[in-house]
């Protein structure tokens, strides 16, 4: 009697676990979705995620919601996302450097690669320091070499604290032993303001968000801050051309917009969630966008895969921390 007892209760733990999964695959999403967008409204990350969940929601068959939760160059999403319930109605939209590469610069309240589910990843962005037309900068090299002769008065906008770009500016200023006074925003949008306003000199953005005002004849670049040319501005020097062919990896790796959930995710959820996305990204609509603010969406990984290029991208750059002689928070 007790075997058959204990055989008829894993048989029916198994069968509720099948039915939750039948459950979540059939009827979900029965309501939106909310999609937290680690950054302020009009950033590259914002935008992205915003034609992402419009094209979504006529294939999920409910509203996909997008709500901004700035702060901590995206640490107060991932930490919010890493607490929440892991049913597929709470997501982020982070730049993957919040959690491939701040976590070694300063310790994090999440565990990058065990707290949270890898969806989509969206497209990939290439900053860029943008200045004003009239500026004495032509390029990176002229602005290093102004700040090496006038300690902090280069100030420079980024996107927060925590961010990638704001650390890999630390990093070239302790190595060239200039001193520039790195200004943190709530995202790209309110950085660029700041400098059409006279705030900051300088700014980090992508390319397609700096676009109208490089038409308008008001802004250009300085730097693309990865190793790779950028088709639209062929003519603006990378990093890696300006002499920092390690740190520009950081930038490489560092700069993908991905889409997260917390942990523990039912894969019928997930798939389902991964299809819409990646079905978004293709349509007429996206592509259109996406070439206009200046969002590659080559080759996007998903699921599986997308999580072990980020681990891939996590141990990369602890490497690369530790060759160029930073100390690893832990």
């Amino acid at each position: 009697m007790k075997t058959t007892a204990i055989a008829f209760s894993i048989c029916l733990a198994i069968s509720c676990s099948m039915g939750l999964s039948m459950a979540a695959e059939v009827g979900f999403p029965t309501r939106p979705v909310e999609m937290i967008v680690a950054y302020a409204p009009g950033g590259g990350t914002d935008i992205g995620a915003r034609g992402v969940a419009e094209e979504a929601k006529k294939i999920l068959g409910q509203d996909v919601v997008v709500t901004n939760k700035p702060g901590g160059g995206g640490r107060v999403t991932l930490t919010l996302i890493a607490k929440t319930k892991p049913d597929g109605y709470s997501l982020g939209a982070i730049i993957s450097d919040s959690l491939v590469f701040g976590p070694f610069m300063d310790k994090a309240p999440f565990k990058p690669l065990e707290d949270f589910t890898y969806i989509s990843h969206y497209g990939t962005l290439a900053i860029s320091l943008g200045t004003l037309s009239d500026s004495r900068f032509r390029n990176f090299r002229d602005l290093l070499d102004f700040a090496r002769a006038n300690p902090d008065v280069v100030t420079i906008g980024t996107v927060g604290a925590g961010s990638l770009v704001h650390r890999v500016l630390e990093m070239i200023a302790l190595s060239e032993g200039v001193k520039i006074k790195l200004v943190p925003f709530a995202g790209a949008g309110p950085a660029i303001t700041a400098m059409l306003g006279g705030h900051v000199m300088v700014a980090s953005a992508t390319g397609g968000l700096f676009a109208p005002y490089i038409k308008q004849g008001k802004v250009r670049q300085l730097v693309v801050m990865s190793d790779e040319k950028r088709e639209a501005y062929p003519d603006v020097p990378t990093l890696k051309e300006q002499g920092f062919p390690l740190i520009s990896r950081f930038m490489t790796v560092g700069c993908w917009y991905l889409f997260v959930g917390p942990k523990n995710m039912e894969r019928p959820v997930v798939k389902k969630l991964e299809e819409a996305f990646n079905k978004a990204m293709v349509s007429p609509a996206y592509v259109k966008l996406a070439k206009e603010v200046d969002i590659w969406v080559r080759n996007p990984l998903s699921g599986d895969d997308l999580k072990e290029e980020m681990r891939r991208a996590y141990t990369q750059n602890e490497e690369l921390l530790k060759k160029l002689g930073f100390e690893i928070a832990r």
